[in-house]
């Protein structure tokens, strides 16, 4: 019997979500910027979206299980991913953002609810009559911190806060903060973050993962497929 080439393997999913994500993208992107109504930025925005905002912080949240395993003798107590690399990578540059992505992650995959009234939406948009947290949503407990309430928005990086506003700018956001976090960690210690094999195939053409970023962006100032 032939010996596995390594002793043993940390199970992480990690950079098996490129290629979804990859995929995903080319669906976002291959229709044009839907405009705000009522009930959000449609479906198909929207739900393309959030997905992505969903799979992005599951990529770094992946990376951070290995490190929590890498690391585990200096961790003590239930630590949640932004306050453990902060903790972990005290010259990380993404502190700040992270708990913001990280909350509309949150917003995203438990719908956290918003009560609007659109009565009047084309002379008064969508005026909130009342909010997650007053509708018995239990939200992060820097919520009150992070998120303008007025703008529903976060107040950092401008993130939209209700669920079926989440558009590909957010997705954006959520993509440069995630990749910026995970090429520091690699940097400090590529074996406890290892972003070998970060290629993936995007429009038939086979492209470096962090090169959907500027595909994004251009998606985004064009408005266009």
């Amino acid at each position: 019997m032939v010996r596995p080439a390594i002793p043993d393997v940390i199970t992480i999913v990690a950079s098996a979500y490129f290629q979804p994500i990859a995929d995903l993208l080319d669906k976002l992107l291959s229709r044009p910027i839907a405009k705000p109504g009522p009930a959000g930025v449609g479906e198909h925005e929207n739900g393309y979206s959030a997905a992505l905002v969903v799979l992005l912080i599951a990529v770094l949240e992946s990376y951070t299980s290995r490190v929590r395993i890498m690391r585990k003798s200096e961790i003590s107590g239930d630590m949640n991913t932004p306050a453990l690399l902060s903790k972990l990578f005290p010259a990380l540059p993404t502190k700040d953002e992270l708990v913001e992505v990280c909350l509309v992650r949150n917003v995203v995959a438990h719908n956290h609810v918003w009560h609007l009234d659109v009565s009047d939406f084309h002379n008064a948009g969508a005026p909130t009559i009342a909010n997650p947290r007053e509708l018995g949503f239990k939200p992060n407990q820097n919520y009150d911190v992070v998120v303008d309430v007025t703008t529903r928005t976060t107040r950092l990086l401008r993130l939209n806060i209700s669920p079926t506003s989440v558009d590909r700018t957010d997705v954006w956001k959520v993509f440069d903060v995630t990749w910026r976090t995970l090429k520091h960690m690699n940097a400090t210690n590529f074996s406890d973050t290892p972003l070998g094999g970060s290629t993936v195939i995007f429009r038939g053409k086979r492209r470096e993962f962090a090169d959907l970023l500027q595909e994004l962006k251009n998606g985004i100032a064009d408005g266009s497929p």
